[in-house]
């Protein structure tokens, strides 16, 4: 049998979050805690691990609905054989979205120290930066190579 070790306030301090985090998992369905008889919701290491999960997938920005299916997949299959088809292709899902996030995280990596090199440049430079003020500046000769640059230069 599960101890339940945890008031509300102990477990959000436990995981670095808020009360109210807590209580919306609860109200999205995530997470079931037991109550006493006069309503304090108590924890046990299993909803710690459960909530810490949850966390890090909503931080990395997974939704909830998203979550809340990984987390139902299981409990709404009629055999594990399904649950295990269900659970591999929705995981097989994520990590896809996962990994093409990841090519794409990369790129803006390269493009940000690239930006980086650029306006490294002007460090030193007396002119008014813009435009007008600097029309040999090396970031504006390199705003159509790296898109980056285009949001930290004017406009004109």
């Amino acid at each position: 049998m599960d101890s339940y070790n945890y008031k509300i306030g102990e477990a959000a301090s436990k995981l670095a979050t808020s009360i109210r985090s807590i209580r919306y998992y609860e109200e999205e369905g995530l997470l079931t805690p037991v109550r006493t008889k006069r309503g304090t919701r108590l924890y046990s290491e299993k909803h710690i691990a459960r909530l810490s999960i949850i966390l890090r997938l909503t931080q990395l920005g997974f939704s909830i609905e998203s979550i809340r299916n990984i987390a139902q997949l299981r409990e709404n299959s009629q055999t594990g054989d399904e649950s295990s088809t269900l659970v591999d292709k929705h995981l097989s899902g994520a990590l896809a979205a996962i990994n093409k996030q990841m090519k794409e995280l990369e790129r803006l990596k390269k493009e940000i120290k690239k930006s980086m090199n650029i306006v490294r440049q002007c460090r030193g430079c007396t002119n008014l930066p813009g435009t007008k003020g600097c029309p040999d500046c090396p970031v504006i000769a390199n705003r159509n190579q790296i898109e980056l640059l285009n949001l930290v230069w004017d406009t004109e």
